[in-house]
């Protein structure tokens, strides 16, 4: 989406816009950013159950079969699993807040819409104060911002400690 800021005078009042637009900017960038990496994210839970679950399927039925050799714990596996499912529940927490998030950043580029066509033939020292009055808004949503991206980091911290994890388990199994 293009915004469309007003035209500038050049008058120092133009300072606090200033600011105001760098925030904004410097916001949209960030969001953008956290976007595409859940959005990329989103996908890899769903395939590691698609890839893992016959794998699984498959050693257990081995298992079952009488005389079948014992090559990995049973107990290595439920670990993994029990691990597995604490990284979903993380990751539905961390998709639940990005929704949230974008559903709040939905509402506040409505108002620099509407703000931006309020104001789309006035110099900026005529509607400043507009839109600094989204300033407490837009601080409350980096704030949040960060927030998601500390969790979406981590959640895919923990990931990259489950595939080594499935890696050998996988090896295991294939012998």
């Amino acid at each position: 989406m293009l915004l469309q800021y007003p035209k500038l005078s050049n008058s120092a009042d133009v300072a606090r816009y200033e600011d105001y637009r760098k925030a904004h900017q410097e916001f949209m960038k960030a969001y953008k950013a956290l976007y595409e990496d859940v959005s990329s994210f989103s996908l890899i839970p769903e395939r590691f159950i698609q890839q893992a679950e016959p794998v699984i399927d498959q050693y257990l039925t081995k298992q079952n079969e009488p005389g079948a050799e014992q090559r990995i714990a049973l107990q290595a596996i439920t670990d993994f699993i029990t691990n597995f499912y604490t990284f979903m529940d993380e990751a539905t927490e961390m998709f639940t807040e990005h929704q949230a998030l974008a559903g709040h950043t939905m509402k506040y580029l409505e108002k620099v819409s509407f703000l931006n066509r309020k104001n789309q033939d006035r110099y900026i020292r005529e509607c400043e104060d507009d839109y600094l009055q989204l300033m407490p808004e837009l601080n409350d949503l980096r704030e949040i911002l960060y927030m998601v991206r500390d969790k979406v980091d981590t959640t895919s911290r923990d990931l990259n400690r489950l595939k080594p994890i499935w890696e050998k388990i996988k090896d295991k199994i294939r012998q």
